[in-house]
């Protein structure tokens, strides 16, 4: 495997800062350029599980590493003779962000993104160790800052906490090939449960916006649930990526077809966790079915 690692913190100046700006051929914060990257894409969040799908690569292909001092780890090689790559992009809107529009900048003609990643579960058929294919697209909660600067409390409860937009479609024929690959998959992994179709919510917050309570902290979400629950009755899982990659997917002026499936590590109704080997079984089993998914589908 080839190893490629950029200089920290891209001392070169960029240019274009006001368009696409690009530091010697290179993307800012995924460090890539033409040829580096694939057109058919699965995104992780940790560097280890992109490690893991990787692994299915062809080995008798070169296999490419790419590693950028803000944060992302690419590789980048062949499954069944097709060019695929896996990207691990962190955690939170912002990560997903760079990585789309990075990935779009520097790949010609359509693409194929798929997200696999964990959640926690908001149905009780989401139990820790099922998968969630976001089949019915993602929902969105944001913190609400004018509510929190209020200085007069009537004011200042006057204004919603959070907001919470209209859901964004994936791809359907891309969900469903998901669905079909991992309920295969699943079937075969001790300890995991069944796979779902269901509706995502992302969240801008790993705490706040997703309801966690932390007296530390005045954030007005004792009974963020119970708007969840109203505005997406289909409610089935929750992170904090998958609607950026569907909405900002649905925005390129050229094609991205974009699809996401999660692993449920908690259900945020019961409280139940799921067991650490649960999770590894499930990452190397769906990660290889993910894989073959995303490099079969037409593009």
């Amino acid at each position: 495997m080839s190893h490629h690692s950029g200089a920290p913190a891209h001392q070169i100046a960029y240019t274009n800062p006001n368009g696409f700006p690009m530091a010697a051929g290179k993307t800012l914060h995924m460090d890539l350029g033409k040829g580096d990257l694939a057109n058919r894409i699965v995104t992780v969040g940790a560097e280890s599980r992109a490690a893991k799908i990787a692994a299915n690569f062809d080995q008798d292909k070169e296999i490419k590493k790419f590693q950028s001092s803000r944060g992302f780890t690419t590789f980048t090689g062949y499954f069944d003779g097709v060019q695929v790559s896996v990207v691990a992009i962190g955690m939170g809107v912002s990560m997903m962000d760079f990585f789309v529009r990075e990935s779009r900048a520097i790949v010609d003609g359509p693409m194929i993104m798929v997200r696999y990643g964990t959640c926690g579960g908001l149905s009780d058929a989401a139990v820790p160790g099922s998968v969630v294919v976001s089949s019915l697209g993602a929902g969105y909660i944001a913190r609400n800052p004018d509510h929190f600067l209020q200085t007069d409390a009537e004011a200042r409860y006057g204004k919603d906490p959070y907001f919470y937009f209209a859901p964004v479609p994936a791809d359907a024929a891309l969900s469903s090939a998901l669905e079909e690959s991992l309920r295969e998959a699943m079937s075969k992994v001790e300890g995991a449960g069944t796979v779902l179709a269901g509706m995502n919510i992302t969240a801008d917050s790993f705490y706040s916006s997703q309801g966690r309570l932390d007296d530390r902290f005045h954030d007005d979400n004792e009974d963020l649930f119970q708007h969840v629950y109203r505005h997406y009755p289909h409610a089935t899982s929750m992170e904090m990526e998958t609607f950026t990659l569907l909405h900002t997917a649905h925005c390129s002026r050229i094609p991205i077809r974009a699809a996401a499936a999660a692993m449920v590590v908690a259900n945020r109704r019961s409280n139940v966790v799921v067991h650490e080997d649960v999770v590894d079984k499930m990452e190397i089993a769906g990660g290889r079915s993910v894989l073959d998914t995303v490099a079969h589908v037409p593009l």
